[in-house]
């Protein structure tokens, strides 16, 4: 049996957390100031010559120091991710990826430096010399660009992900309703909507997603789901068959493009509790619901 997927955690441990806290305690005062904290991240990157008082080595021996330094930080940012999907290999049947691939992919990897970060181009590597064309160059090259407060959004965006009909793409289901027939148009029903920044996915989030091209922008309507066959619908980690209460029924959601749907399989392991009781009391409203252990959620039939 294949082992399970373990979900790569897009957080600063909680230990190296405080540690960073106290050292920044720690700090002399001069350094918390602008120009301190200038002067060490210019003397960390070596340019800092004009901000020294003496005497500095000429241009070319200060730009043959600086890119000496960049080329070890990638090598050992390079040597590091190699380490990773060593510790994560079990000695599994795989393949050499496509040459072009690896040197695309060491071209962009060298340039993580944060360890959560590795740790996912580590699995990325790993995946594609089990599955040689699992991640794509263009996933690669936008991967590279974020940030790990935008890598963080995106897992928090698939703790909340979910599947429906024969569309296997990640969705995030934020309601329903029934097609408007004459009663409705003459008494509306109050709407069936979740709102997604209750379960840590913020409204900013939601526009950084977008803006990133991992999302599509606008929310989307579902086809009119009809009452039989039952509609697979996969929530999280749990399959259900929702049948409609009524007839016209569809659903609101929100999309992953395909760059956010492949890089979402790197990250999407995590689950939302909250989020996932909540989606089942509100399509309940409107479903019925039958999960695949055989237990009917819904409470109105």
């Amino acid at each position: 049996m294949a082992e399970q997927e373990k979900p790569v955690v897009i957080d600063v441990p909680q230990e190296k957390r405080r540690q960073q806290k106290d050292h920044a305690y720690q700090e002399d005062a001069d350094l918390r100031g602008s120009k301190g904290r200038l002067k060490a991240i210019a003397s960390e990157y070596h340019v800092d010559a004009r901000l020294q008082e003496v005497e500095q080595e000429d241009l070319a021996h200060r730009s043959a120091n600086r890119q000496r330094q960049v080329m070890q930080k990638q090598q050992a940012n390079l040597e590091a991710i190699i380490a990773h999907t060593y510790d994560h290999c079990h000695n599994e049947t795989a393949q050499t990826p496509d040459p072009d691939w690896l040197v695309r992919f060491f071209d962009l990897a060298r340039n993580i430096h944060g360890h959560a970060m590795q740790q996912l181009w580590a699995k990325i590597l790993r995946q594609e010399m089990l599955r040689p064309g699992s991640t794509s160059i263009k996933a690669l090259t936008l991967l590279e660009t974020m940030t790990q407060r935008e890598a963080q959004a995106l897992q928090r965006a698939c703790a909340l992900s979910s599947t429906f009909g024969q569309d296997s793409t990640k969705k995030l289901v934020t309601g329903f309703r029934r097609r408007q027939g004459l009663v409705q148009l003459l008494r509306p029903e109050p709407p069936h909507k979740l709102t997604l920044g209750h379960y840590q996915l913020s409204y900013t989030d939601l526009m950084l997603l977008m803006d990133l091209g991992l999302i599509l922008r606008t929310e989307l309507e579902s086809g009119v789901i009809e009452m039989q066959p039952a509609m697979p619908f996969k929530l999280q980690d749990t399959q259900y068959m929702l049948t409609p209460l009524h007839k016209g029924m569809r659903l609101y959601y929100y999309r992953f493009s395909p760059t956010g749907h492949e890089l979402a399989k790197l990250v999407g392991k995590r689950v939302h509790t909250d989020y996932h009781h909540a989606v089942c009391e509100l399509l309940a409203e409107g479903f019925e619901m039958h999960s695949d252990v055989g237990d009917t959620v819904n409470t109105h039939a």
